[in-house]
């Protein structure tokens, strides 16, 4: 079984948050579990130390979150400030799960 890269696991959690904005879609629990549930057999690998892994991705996801704090009205093709916020909203639910998820192992 393969890994992923924190790298590689947020651009996947972007494209998936990106889709989720612009789909307008209420399933948002839905799309976060499918994701969670891809990930985590290539998170949890033998040679992955797991708790540094989700440290990073936990300060990746903030960091994600934080940078779509306004639309750059200059940019062309920008999301609308909905859109931003149904992206942040993606970003913090997919960290909630997977803190749960922790939790629940621990």
């Amino acid at each position: 079984m393969g890994t992923i890269s924190v790298g590689e696991a947020m651009e996947l959690v972007a494209a998936r948050a990106a889709a989720y904005a612009a789909g307008g879609a209420a399933d948002l629990e839905d799309r976060v579990s499918t994701l969670a549930d891809e990930l985590e057999p290539l998170i949890n690998a033998p040679m992955v130390n797991v708790p540094r892994y989700f440290e990073a991705l936990f300060e990746r996801l903030d960091a994600a979150a934080v940078s779509l704090a306004a639309v750059d009205e200059n940019k062309r093709g920008q999301p609308t400030e909905d859109e931003l916020q149904r992206q942040r909203l993606f970003f913090a639910a997919l960290a909630d799960h997977f803190h749960k998820r922790l939790d629940l192992a621990a």
